[in-house]
Formats: structure tokens, sequence, C-alpha cells
């Protein structure tokens, strides 16, 4: 495996930690929902349905393209670091919303 592929893994790994995160939101918001039918539990489930959102397509964009693409593998290898830190720091928001949320 070479370095360039280790850094898109990584960013792979931490999009599906995204995507676990997203989803105990989704439920948490959920479940305050049911309890309270507040529109704010709504439009939480909205913003952190777009998060999960964002994440699958991120998963799926970047697995395509690197497989089926061969010209763009250079770009996805590129910026395979940027996005290993970027989805690291979402991961870090995401994991204080959730801990933050279950209190």
């Amino acid at each position: 495996m070479g370095f360039d592929i280790l850094w898109m893994n990584v960013a792979a790994i931490f999009a599906f930690i995204n995507v676990a995160l997203v989803v105990a939101l989704i439920s948490l918001y959920f479940q305050s929902w049911r309890r309270m039918h507040s529109s704010m539990s709504v439009s939480l489930m909205t913003f952190a349905g777009f998060f999960l959102l964002q994440n699958v397509v991120i998963i799926v964009f970047w697995f395509v393209l690197y497989g089926l693409v061969p010209q763009a593998q250079s770009v996805v290898t590129g910026a395979a670091p940027y996005l290993t830190a970027i989805n690291a720091l979402e991961s870090v928001g995401l994991g204080n919303l959730v801990r933050v949320s279950w209190a």
C-alpha cells in the first residue's frame, strides 16, 4: 500500500466514523422530537441529515472516482491528506455534538 493510498484509506475511515456519529445524532434528535415535538429537533435532524448525505457522498465519490477514472487518481491521492484533516476535524466536532446531546 503506497503512502498516498494510506491517506485515502484514513480519510475514508474518518468518513465512516462521521457517518456513525451523525446516525447517533439523528437518533438522539429523533428521541428528543418524540418527547417534545419541537421544531428545533426537526431542524437539528435536517442539519444532521445533510451531514450524513455529505459523508456518504464523500465515501462513494472517493472510491468511485479513484476506481473508475484512472486520470483522476493523481488528483485523488494529492487531495487525500487534506481530506483526511477535514474529516478528522469533522469527527472531533461531531463527537463533541454527540457528547453534549447525550447528556
